[in-house]
């Protein structure tokens, strides 16, 4: 069998798992962003992606990825690791080779599907699994510990107690926070449509401007929120400290108020540059 044959039947397979578990972490701000992204194709774009996916569901097809992570890595060794850029978050100018290792992250993963989304000569089947592939990375790089780490797997390994504005006791982890419990506490419904529709509303005027540029300044923004902030502001933070994170973190009501002020607008942006690379690729 070709190379060309052994790919196309990989992603084939790999597409016949859609919905075979359950979902993983961050489902409801994926949602959301897809959501965004579908009220912002163009027609020739919504008709493109509908005759790939039958339906251009993009609250389904931006939860893809993670519905499917460990199948996906069991036909596709590396892709648990195309959802991050893990750029140490004290070493700005840290070669991509050291935290990209065979291409497996998120920045090297949506040009590459966005260029099999383009390519004249792909599959149907190929074209579908990038635009999966691409509705949800791109939702992943706007979440600010998606484009850094500090040795602890994204802040998956700080321990942290926080208090949300309901008054509820939350004890997860850094990461888990701002994947679910920041989301979750921002909006006061729960229907992401109306979520969705909301966000559009309020940013439209900044579409525009958030649409310029590449993945890489994308990536930049999230890292320097992540630097800045997600990381620069915990309790004790220092590139210096040794341990940093071996205790359970206290966030207090500020880290927990401006976090959950951050994520609106990156949800916004993650859903606008979805968009805008779909209406690119589907351009006439």
């Amino acid at each position: 069998m070709r190379t060309d044959q052994v790919r196309a039947a990989l992603v084939a397979t790999c597409m016949a798992l859609f919905g075979s578990s359950a979902l993983a972490w961050g489902a409801q701000g994926h949602r959301i962003t897809g959501l965004i992204a579908q009220r912002l194709l163009t027609p020739e774009a919504n008709a493109g992606i509908k005759a790939l996916t039958g339906n251009a569901d993009f609250a389904a097809a931006a939860v893809y990825l993670d519905v499917n992570k460990l199948a996906l890595e069991k036909k596709i060794p590396g892709s648990r690791e195309w959802h991050y850029d893990d750029r140490p978050v004290c070493d700005a100018k840290a070669a991509k080779a050291e935290y990209c290792p065979n291409g497996n992250c998120a920045s090297t993963q949506i040009t590459r599907h966005y260029r099999a989304l383009i390519d004249q000569h792909a599959t149907d089947d190929e074209k579908r699994f990038a635009v999966y592939t691409l509705v949800h990375l791109i939702g992943d790089v706007h979440q600010p510990l998606h484009g850094s780490d500090h040795d602890d797997r994204g802040g998956n390994d700080i321990k942290v107690q926080f208090t949300l504005p309901s008054g509820q006791k939350r004890t997860t982890n850094l990461h888990s926070a701002w994947d679910t419990d920041f989301v979750k506490a921002t909006f006061t419904t729960t229907d992401e449509r109306v979520i969705a529709q909301d966000l559009v509303n309020r940013f439209s005027s900044d579409f525009g401007g958030w649409q310029r540029g590449s993945t890489a300044k994308w990536l930049k923004e999230t890292y320097d929120y992540s630097s800045t902030f997600a990381y620069g502001k915990l309790p004790g933070f220092a590139c210096t400290s040794e341990d940093f994170g071996n205790q359970r973190l206290m966030l207090d009501d500020e880290y927990v108020s401006q976090a959950i002020g951050i994520v609106p607008e990156q949800l916004a942006k993650a859903g606008a540059r979805i968009a805008y690379i779909l209406n690119r690729a589907f351009a006439k």
